[in-house]
This record gives structure tokens, C-alpha cells and sequence, in this order.
């Protein structure tokens, strides 16, 4: 062997051992390391978590600088959650690992090995250091949600502050003198700031770049007009040939949402452009992101107008109105909206250009008098267009109409009073409940529609989509109904989450609710994720449908190529399912993160009251088991139970079905079948025996007789040669010579039939021997009426017998 050779083989060697001895350790090494890094990697959260402490203790805090501090303490805690599930897998590995090696000997058992007991020395410090580390983050991450539960008081505090401080009331003069006063300033403001964008874009872009955005926006002006056009010229043409109730809520929807997007996406493209050649300084961004939430809010309020009235197509119309009615909630459903938005818009201006607080202040107070103002027309408009007397009115309408008589006065008593703030924060707040709503209402018409067109079971559609997935189409639509079913919670809660939030609430503190319910949520004492949900409901089906599978391959493919009877292969195909549901239960319940051991607990603590209260459930699902598993009785057997005479079809934990003669299905609770007293006929075998009874006149001869029955029975095929048949001579009667036919046929099934045949050839047999068959014969005395008289002893007189 060269020396190259030996070499190689060397290395070989020690590569081998070199592997055998990091794998006697798996993942100790890994997790050892990763500690001291864990822990150092923690200081610059806490120094962090630190400043935001001291600085939300100080006071004076504004909303902006509260959301700064939020959205800085937020990003840490999603850090820490982030270290939190690094963490995890590793703690759970050493742990699994120290309970696979055990606990150490005890002193007087036999020494275990040296590296075993090294390898636990180490897994227990590895444990020990992830374990402390994992506390740590987890109370910094606790520290993190309770700063920021903090922050979230403090902002309800300055918005319930700012919300319920009286000011001037709007009959006061003053309030508007120095709102005119104010405009002059806020004018030369905005004059200010166009001027500022014109220059900072002359003098930082130049004009050739200018004239270069100007004319990508032509451009882009030009492609969203020849867009629009063909996209109304398409729609039209489908709207006049789909005018059924789906084709209503598709209308309604699309209406909806083109009109909410139209106007803001060609807003954004004009931002998007203008921000690619720098042509948008800081503030003026600011500006226009005002701009665009103004303008997506006036769209979306004439969006839910045009969807839900439609305005001169009233065959489009979801609701029973006329068109009077339709265009009056129409026309102040989008003034509204365009009062609102034209009031963020405002608002906005005002603060880039710090105007006074009194130019604020009537703008608010404008808003919340010209929404009071609609609904109170509205509301008088609408009971001058219907005509109805309230008691005639639907519920639905007498609700809306109470729900805007108490806006108004809330709105009018507020501004009167001098809460101009609560007056506008009532009439925003009324504006948006409508709008989230009518949209609400046309999605879950669309929701209902699509559902009862696409997923009903008797429908076609239903149903070749659910050929084309392979499930029956009742199976499509329970997984229909529960699917719409979640939407449809999701909508509502959505919509109710919109409608009825504080109007002041961040948007951080909203995503970071989505987050918290997505990842973890707290119910007392008990964490909820609605990942873990969702996991678990998909392992739930996947087991499900994969115990369904092999169940129905079992019972198919397998069972039938062997050599099991049919009733022993139904029995190994129903504890399969059983078996099959219990571990998808359990691994869903793992899922959740579920100890089984606690569930265990509970039902042995639950499992005294089972005894008594579901007792009889209890005793039918134990029978049912040992029904399966010794099967006394199997599905095919001919039984007699409880007065009832049928063959077993189906044999479950709970009954057991039996169809009887009559065709009729008897449902028996299986602790009748394990307790009481049954007559199964094919138990062992399907042999049966019968016996046929026959009188002879006492001038027949005996032999002849036996011969004839026997010859009967010889003849009939279906009469087992072994058991041999036999006559026996019963007896001697009254009035004949009494003999039994005895012998076994070989299906119970057909002993009627075969007993029927037998008569008529017995018949047949002896008619044609001349052996008669007596009728019974009877003596029958009449006895007149004066024959019983002098028969029957006078009253009175009483016979003696004579002395012996």
C-alpha cells in the first residue's frame, strides 16, 4: 500500500471519528454557543426600553411624539418576540434531549458511562443558560407591551382631553372674528408653501426635468382616460345582459370600488411620478398625503352612494326604494363625504401653515354643522317623500331614523354648548358608521349571492366544481358555509372595528391589534393564537381527510384481497376511522399548544359526572367497542333481539342498525346487543333446521309414511345430504298418527322457502299414495232449554250421598 493511500485512509479515519463524536452531542454544541451571544445581544434592547421609559415619564408629551415613542417601543418588542421564537426550538431540543438520557443514577445503582454523564452535565447548563436567557426576553418583552399600554392611556387621555374642551359656542361672535381674522394669514400660509415647492424644485431639479415629469404625467393622464373609456364601454355592455340578482351584487360591488380607487390611484401615480424626480420636499409630501386620504374618503362615501342607491338604473337597485328616495339618501350620502374630506383636507393646510387655533376650530365646527344639517334634511325629506306613518314603517328604518334624530342633537347640543370638538367627532362618527356599513351590507350580498349561485349543492356550477375537485358536492357546500361563514365574522367585526374605533387611534396601535390576535392574544390566563387556530383547524382536516383515504382504501382495495370475512373487515375499517379521528384531535390539540396531560386531568376530574349523567352513552360507545372487537354479532348476521327479527346492516359505537323482513331499519342501543339475551342465526354457520309436522289417518301404513317423507326431502336441493334428514314418529293423536320431518338446510335464509316446498311435495305425495290426513274431528251435544232445566239441581235442596 503506497504512502498517498495510507494517507487518505487516515484522514478518512479521523473524518469518521470526527463526526461520531459531534453526533454523541447533537445540537450541545450548537446551543452552547449561541448563548453568551443571546445574552450580550439583550443590552442594546434594554438601554433602549430604558430611554422610552424616561422619556414617557416626562410631561407635555405631544401626539407626535407619543407615536414616535410608540412605533420606536414597537419595533423593539417584535425584536424580542422575534429573539423569543429563535429561542424556543432550542429550549424545547435540550429539553427533549435531558429526557431521553434520564435522570442520573441513584447511589447505590450500577455507574452509568462517562459520557453520558457529560453529556448531561452539559445539556443541564445548556438548559440552565437558554432558559434564563428566554426569561429575560420574555420580561422585556412584557416591559415592552406594558410601555406601550402606557402610551395608549395617555393618547386616550388627550384625546378624551381634547375631545370634551368647551370652547367658544358657535353663536358666539368672537369665535368667527377670529376665525376671519385668521384667514388673511393661513392664505399667505399656503401661498407661502407654493412658493417654497416652486423654488425648491427650480433649484434643486431644474427645468428640463420639470417639463420631463410634466409630460410623464400627460402621458399618464392620457392612458387613464383611454382606460376609463373602455372600461365603462365593457361594463355597460355587461350590465344590460346580466340583470339577475348575482349580476345586481356584481354591479353594486364593482361600482363601489372603482369609484374608491379611481380618483386616489391616479393621485398616488401623480405622487410617485413627481417623488422619482425629486420634485416633493417633506412637507409638501405631508401635504399631499393629507390630500390623498381626503380624497379616498370622499370616494369611498360616493363609492357606498352610487353602489348601494344606482342612481337612474334603479333594475340595479339592491333595496325596494323609488327614485326620489334613492336620490336623496344618494345625494347626502356623498355631500357628507365631501365635507369630511374637504375638512381633513383642511385641517391639514392648517397645521403645515400653523395657523391660529381658531381657523381650526370653525372648521370643525363647520363640518359638524353642515353633516347635522344633512341629516336633519334627510331626515325631513324622507318622511316627505314616503309618506308613511312610523308605525307603518320597516324596523330597520325606524332604528336608522332614531339612530339621526340623536345625532342631530347630540351635534346641535354640542355646538350650542361649546364642545365644538365632541360636536365634530358625533358628525364624523355618524358619517362613518353609514359608509362602513352600506359597505358592509354590499359585500355581504356579494358574499350571499356568490355562495348561493357557485356553492349550493343542487346547483350545476356546484356541482362540476365539485367533480372537478374530486368531493361530493354536500361536502363542497358545508365547506362553503363555514368558509362564508368566517368571512362573513371577519366583515362585521371589520366593519364594526372602522365604525365605532376612536377617532384619534394610531395606526400602529391598529396593526399591532391584527398582529397580537394573528400571533397571541390573552383570555385571562389562557394564550390564543389565531395562527395556532388555523394550524390546528388544518391538521384537524388534513388528518381527517387522510384518515378518510386510508379508510377507504382499506376497505376497497386492501380488505378485499384478503382472506377476512366481510364482517371482519368493516370491523378494521370503522376502529380505523376512530383511530384515525383520535390522533387527528390529539396532533391538533398539540397544534394549539394543548399539554394532553392537562386534558387527561380534566377528565378524570370530569369523568365522575360522565358516569352519571351520560351513563347509558357511555355503556352503548363500551359496547359498541367490544361489539367490534369480539363480534358476537357482524354486519350480515341474521339476529332476533328485543322482539325484532333482521339482518345486521351497520354496526357503530353508539347502535346498531338491523333491517328486518318488512324492509324497515330498527336502531338498537348495543348494550341491548352486549347485555341482553340474543338469537343470532348464523353466528357459527348459516345451517338452519326445520321440522314439518303431519297427521296420518290411523289406517295408513307407518313405513309408507316415513318413506314418502323422506323421499320429500331427498328431492329438495336445497336439504343438507349430512345432517341426514329424518321422520320420527311423534305420537299417536286424537284423530291422527302424528310424525315430524326434521332436517337441516344450508342458508337460514331460505328455510321458509325450503319448508313451503316441502309442504306442497308431502301433499302432492300423499294424495297420490291414497294416505288421508284427518280433519280433527269433534262431538258436539245439544242440550235443550228444558232438558238442561230438569239437568240442573233445584235451588234449595241439597243432594246427600249415602253413608259407606
Amino acid at each position: 500500500m503506497s504512502v498517498r493511500t495510507r494517507f487518505g485512509r487516515n484522514i478518512a479515519i479521523l473524518f469518521l471519528l470526527a463526526v461520531a463524536m459531534l453526533a454523541q452531542v447533537p445540537g450541545a454544541v450548537a446551543q452552547q454557543v449561541m448563548v453568551p451571544s443571546a445574552r450580550t445581544s439583550l443590552d442594546p434592547f434594554r438601554l433602549s426600553l430604558d430611554q422610552s421609559e424616561a422619556a414617557i415619564a416626562r410631561d407635555g408629551l405631544s401626539l407626535q411624539s407619543l407615536t414616535d415613542l410608540r412605533g420606536a417601543i414597537a419595533r423593539v418588542r417584535d425584536e424580542l418576540r422575534g429573539r423569543s421564537a429563535e429561542i424556543e426550538p432550542h429550549l424545547a431540543q435540550a429539553d427533549q434531549r435531558l429526557k431521553e438520557i434520564g435522570p442520573a443514577p441513584a447511589k447505590d445503582a450500577p455507574p452509568e458511562s462517562a459520557s453520558i454523564s457529560a453529556e448531561r452535565e452539559q445539556l443541564n447548563r445548556t438548559y440552565s443558560d437558554l432558559d434564563a436567557v428566554y426569561k429575560q426576553v420574555k420580561l422585556l418583552s412584557l416591559r415592552a407591551d406594558q410601555m406601550l399600554e402606557r402610551i395608549n392611556e395617555r393618547r386616550r387621555m388627550i384625546f378624551a382631553r381634547a375631545l370634551l374642551e368647551r370652547t367658544s359656542s358657535v353663536l358666539d361672535p368672537l369665535l368667527w372674528i377670529e376665525a376671519a381674522r385668521a384667514i388673511p394669514g393661513d392664505v399667505r400660509g399656503i401661498s407661502f408653501l407654493l412658493r417654497s415647492w416652486w423654488g425648491y424644485a427650480a433649484d434643486n431639479v431644474g427645468a428640463p426635468r420639470i417639463a420631463i415629469a410634466f409630460a410623464m404625467l400627460a402621458g399618464l393622464a392620457f392612458v387613464a382616460v383611454m382606460f376609463a373609456r373602455w372600461w365603462r364601454s365593457r361594463h355597460a355592455a355587461i350590465e344590460m345582459a346580466n340583470p339577475a340578482q348575482l349580476g345586481k351584487v356584481l354591479i353594486g360591488t364593482r361600482v363601489l370600488l372603482e369609484t374608491t380607487v379611481a380618483v386616489p390611484i391616479v393621485m398616488i401615480a401623480i405622487l410617485v411620478t413627481l417623488n422619482t424626480f425629486d420634485l416633493l420636499p417633506e412637507l409638501i409630501v405631508q401635504v399631499n398625503r393629507g390630500l390623498l386620504v381626503a380624497v379616498l374618503t370622499a370616494s369611498f362615501g360616493h363609492g357606498v352612494a352610487r353602489g348601494l342607491f344606482s342612481i337612474g338604473r334603479p333594475e340595479y337597485r339592491l333595496f325596494t326604494l323609488d327614485d326620489v328616495a334613492a336620490r336623496t339618501l344618494h345625494m347626502h350620502l356623498v355631500w357628507a363625504a365631501r365635507a369630511f374630506g374637504a375638512t381633513i383636507f383642511l385641517n391639514v393646510l392648517h397645521k403645515a401653515t400653523v395657523a391660529p387655533v381658531a381657523i381650526t376650530i370653525a372648521t370643525n365646527a363647520l363640518l359638524a354643522f353642515v353633516i347635522g344639517g344633512l341629516i336633519l334634511h334627510l331626515l325631513l325629506r324622507l318622511r316627505v317623500v314616503s309618506g308613511e306613518a312610523p308605525a307603518e314603517a320597516s324596523r330597520p328604518g325606524q332604528w336608522l331614523r332614531v339612530v339621526g334624530w340623536v345625532a342631530v342633537t347630540v351635534i346641535a347640543v354640542a355646538l350650542l354648548t361649546g364642545y365644538i370638538g365632541l360636536a365634530a367627532f358625533a358628525a364624523e362618527r355618524a358619517l362613518a358608521v353609514v359608509a362602513v356599513l352600506g359597505a358592509a351590507y354590499l359585500l355581504l350580498a356579494l358574499l350571499d349571492t356568490a355562495f348561493e349561485h357557485w356553492l349550493r349543492a343542487d346547483s350545476l356550477r356546484a356541482r362540476s366544481i365539485a367533480a372537478s375537485l374530486g368531493v361530493q358536492p354536500r361536502s363542497l357546500e358545508l365547506i362553503g358555509t363555514i368558509f362564508s361563514a368566517l368571512v362573513r365574522l371577519l366583515l362585521i367585526a371589520f366593519a364594526a372595528f372602522v365604525a365605532l374605533a376612536p377617532r384619534g387611534m394610531f395606526a400602529s396601535e391598529v396593526f399591532g391589534a391584527m398582529q397580537d390576535a394573528v400571533f397571541a392574544f390573552q383570555i385571562g390566563e389562557i394564550t390564543v393564537s389565531l395562527t395556532a387556530i388555523f394550524g390546528a383547524a388544518a391538521v384537524l382536516l388534513i388528518g381527517l381527510l387522510i384518515t378518510r383515504a386510508v379508510q377507504g382504501w382499506l376497505s376497497t382495495r386492501f380488505l378485499p384481497r384478503t382472506a377476512l370475512d366481510q364482517s371482519l373487515q368493516l370491523s378494521i375499517s370503522t376502529v380505523f376511522g376512530y383511530v384515525g379521528f383520535i390522533a387527528a384531535i390529539a396532533l391538533s390539540l398539540a397544534e394549539l399548544g394543548i399539554d394532553l396531560q392537562k386534558i387527561a386531568l380534566v377528565a378524570g376530574a370530569l369523568s365522575v359526572g360522565i358516569g352519571f349523567g351520560l351513563q347509558s352513552i357511555v355503556s352503548n360507545f363500551v359496547s359498541g367497542l367490544i361489539l367490534l372487537a369480539e363480534r358476537p354479532i357482524r354486519v350480515g348476521d341474521s339476529i332476533v333481539v328485543k322482539g325484532e327479527e333482521g339482518y345486521v346492516r351497520r354496526i357503530s359505537v353508539r347502535a346498531t342498525e338491523i333491517e328486518t323482513f318488512e324492509r324497515a331499519t330498527v336502531i338498537i342501543p348495543n348494550s341491548e346487543l352486549i347485555s341482553g339475551v340474543v338469537k343470532n342465526w348464523t353466528h357459527a354457520n348459516t345451517l338452519s333446521r326445520i321440522i314439518i309436522k303431519v297427521g296420518v289417518a290411523y289406517d295408513s301404513d307407518p313405513q309408507v309414511v316415513h318413506d314418502l317423507l323422506l323421499a320429500c326431502a331427498d328431492e329438495h336441493p336445497q336439504v343438507m345430504v349430512s345432517p341426514v334428514p329424518r321422520v320420527l314418529f311423534a305420537a299417536f293423536g286424537d284423530n291422527a298418527l302424528e310424525f315430524e320431518l326434521r332436517c337441516v338446510v344450508s342458508n337460514v335464509d331460505y328455510a321458509l322457502i325450503v319448508k313451503s316446498d316441502l309442504n306442497f311435495a308431502i301433499l302432492r305425495a300423499f294424495r297420490q299414495a291414497g294416505i288421508a290426513i284427518p280433519n280433527p274431528q269433534r262431538d258436539i251435544h245439544v242440550f235443550l232449554k228444558d232438558d238442561l232445566t230438569q239437568a240442573l239441581p233445584k235451588p234449595g235442596k241439597r243432594k246427600t250421598q249415602p253413608e259407606t
